[in-house]
């Protein structure tokens, strides 16, 4: 062990730390900081000494794959477990088969974690050879930043490189592919194509009040203030596999009342009503009765062999199946209306979007409306308001330029 000053770079201390040899003939491995000011350097040697003598070092030899299993299980009880598959699905994918997994600890610099990012990018799941958005690439790096955090708080790690080495910039809004959902006209006619399908109701629901696909699912009518018109959010439906439950919002800004104005009170009176006629249409056997505000209205197959009953919940799996089912149908009827009118059918355009577009729509519609972005934010259950403002500056942006023709004409 030694402290002695750079001679390219004096002021600056290069410590060194040999880890204690644990079978006979091994080699100690070198633990090397360079700090500034002896005083910081001789205080960085005691506590490399103390942590080697503690075991933390010869800990941080295991690789960076085998310390992120170990991480993750920690968490397990700690997050929802939506929230844990999506952190195993990351790994598992993108994180475990590539090379830096392979690696110590100890070896895992802002460079190694700079040209993994690189790699991600370009190699995709599972290093497949296909590449990927840098949006992916960001959930990556928010995962491994989270490990390596935790690292370096253990003193594995002298600190996080993940702090230094970022991910890959998304540059598609160059070329204006990075626009969020749909704009309130097209929202607006997918909803009037959508009349008599099964999503009709709730995406007019969605529209009308913001609510994301999960808070509408777990919508109960104990729930709905019809006249007084208002939603109390106080649930979600997480699933996981195959299994899928009821819980409580994340946060306590997503608990919160959404107000709601007379087109959604018929809509929802509308879907009561639709409710009660499905019930008398199917065999007692063939409907359950359960609080839900939208249920699913299909009698499916059971994987253990039997029926699934209509009236039961409405799985995020199979509202998201019958969603696309829709959309595809419009998208035929649509194809079809564009041809009669002379349009070529490969310059048509089919919509694409999920039910979470329409919340979209309606806060760009509440926004250019001018309605504050902070009573925004707690109508969508957004942490706080820099994420409104964030997520929804294109609205903001279109404001610039208010007031200039007025200004001008005082010239």
């Amino acid at each position: 062990m030694s402290v002695k000053e750079l001679t390219e770079r004096p002021g600056w201390f290069n410590v060194v730390v040999y880890e204690r040899v644990s079978k006979k003939g091994g080699r100690p491995r070198k633990l090397q900081r360079i700090v500034k000011g002896q005083r910081a350097a001789e205080k960085e040697e005691r506590r490399l000494l103390t942590a080697r003598d503690a075991a933390a070092l010869s800990a941080s030899a295991q690789t960076l794959g085998a310390y992120a299993r170990g991480y993750l299980a920690s968490r397990r009880h700690e997050v929802s477990a939506q929230t844990f598959a999506g952190y195993e699905a990351i790994a598992a994918r993108y994180i475990l088969p590539y090379p830096i997994a392979a690696r110590r600890l100890a070896d895992v610099t802002v460079t190694a974690v700079r040209t993994f990012y690189g790699d991600v990018l370009e190699n995709g799941a599972r290093r497949r050879g296909v590449a990927i958005q840098p949006a992916t690439v960001v959930g990556v790096h928010r995962l491994l930043s989270m490990v390596l955090k935790q690292a370096a708080a253990e003193r594995l790690l002298h600190s996080n490189p993940c702090q230094e080495a970022k991910p890959p910039k998304d540059d598609r809004s160059l070329d204006g592919d990075d626009e969020p959902g749909v704009d309130p006209e097209t929202a607006r006619a997918f909803l009037v194509a959508a009349t008599g399908m099964p999503v009709h109701a709730i995406a007019a629901v969605a529209l009308g009040t913001g609510l994301r696909r999960s808070e509408l699912l777990a919508l109960r009518w104990c729930d709905v203030d019809v006249d007084a018109g208002s939603i109390d959010v106080n649930g979600k439906i997480e699933q996981v596999g195959k299994r899928v439950r009821r819980r409580a919002p994340k946060t306590k800004r997503s608990r919160r009342v959404v107000p709601f104005g007379p087109a959604v009170a018929t809509v929802l009176r509308a879907q009561r009503a639709l409710l009660a006629a499905r019930k008398l249409k199917f065999p007692p056997q063939l409907w359950v009765d359960e609080p839900w505000v939208f249920p699913s209205l299909r009698v499916s197959a059971a994987s253990g062999g039997g029926l699934l009953p209509a009236g039961r919940l409405w799985t995020p799996s199979a509202f998201a199946q019958q969603w696309r089912e829709c959309r595809n149908a419009i998208n035929a009827r649509r194809l079809v209306e564009f041809v009669a009118a002379g349009g070529e059918a490969e310059d048509f355009e089919p919509w694409t979007f999920g039910i979470h577009s329409l919340r979209h729509a309606y806060a760009t519609v509440q926004l250019a409306a001018g309605v504050r972005d902070e009573l925004v934010s707690r109508r969508l259950g957004h942490s706080s308001s820099l994420v409104t403002r964030r997520v929804y500056s294109h609205v903001v942006d279109a404001e610039v330029r208010d007031g200039v023709d007025v200004a001008d004409g005082l010239l």
